[in-house]
């Protein structure tokens, strides 16, 4: 999908989330999401709900991608400005040997675009 229909603000925070997890980065990580996002995703049949402050663990704990080597593979496959202020993106990232389908929801919070929620689940 092109890239045309999103500013350059928002087409680089979408390539700031890319980063994030390839380099796992928590400076960047701090920078690009809303204190408040929340993740969610389902695992065995059980709803798994991450606050930020969880899943900061999670990004310290993994060796990224990047110091083991793999090479980057992301798409943005989808788009949905919902207004000026918010946005939704469908996404597929590599992640080691999974493959996920992330749903980024952005926020405009001052002059940067933070990430509001995600949603995710491996790549069926």
């Amino acid at each position: 999908m092109s890239n045309d229909l999103l500013s350059p603000a928002l087409a680089a925070a979408v390539q700031r989330y890319f980063d994030v997890l390839y380099e796992c980065d928590l400076e960047k990580f701090d920078r690009l999401f809303h204190p408040a996002c929340h993740l969610f995703t389902v695992v065995d049949g059980a709803e798994k709900v991450l606050t930020l402050a969880a899943y900061r663990e999670v990004i310290t704990a993994r060796q990224s991608p990047m110091s083991q080597g793999h090479p980057r593979e992301e798409a943005l496959i989808a788009a949905f400005p919902l207004s000026g202020d918010i946005a939704m993106f469908r996404l597929r990232v590599r992640l080691g040997t999974v493959v996920y389908q992330d749903h980024i929801h952005f926020v405009r919070s001052g002059d940067e675009w933070r990430i509001a929620a995600k949603l995710y689940a491996p790549d069926c």
